[in-house]
């Protein structure tokens, strides 16, 4: 059975350890970190989830945050083999309804741009490219 809630801090080990086995996520030792996402879940309770396999093995993720203008979504992602049957299109679902909540206008997303499958993903939940931008970061420690 399978099932949607809330991310713990609790789930960090299961959850880590999922995006380091998945193909193309993204992901770095200090943004990723136990410290850092603890308070990103502490921050962003209500946009925060992961599916949960028969109780115990957690196969999909979205983290979801408000910056107090707009949402922005990081690391949605369904284990390869559980794909394809609407799991991804939930979890967004419940991060957006939490989002709503909060009273968020706009969500954004960062992907990589080799990410045919994610891409079309997104695309395909009403999501679009805004070629006119550039995503830009400043690593300051």
């Amino acid at each position: 059975m399978q099932k949607i809630r809330a991310m713990s801090i609790k789930d960090y080990a299961k959850v880590i350890k999922l995006w380091q086995s998945t193909e193309g996520m993204g992901i770095n030792d200090y943004d990723d970190s136990r410290k850092c996402i603890k308070r990103f879940l502490q921050m962003n309770p209500k946009t925060c989830f992961v599916v949960e396999q028969n109780d115990k093995e957690i196969i999909g993720t979205i983290l979801g945050g408000f910056d107090g203008r707009r949402g922005l979504i990081y690391h949605l992602m369904v284990k390869p083999e559980y794909r394809n049957n609407g799991l991804g299109k939930k979890l967004l679902e419940k991060a957006e309804n939490g989002f709503k909540k909060r009273g968020v206008m706009r969500i954004y997303i960062v992907i990589f741009s080799n990410n045919t499958r994610g891409n079309k993903f997104w695309e395909d939940n009403g999501y679009e490219f805004r070629d006119f931008l550039k995503f830009m970061s400043k690593k300051l420690f």
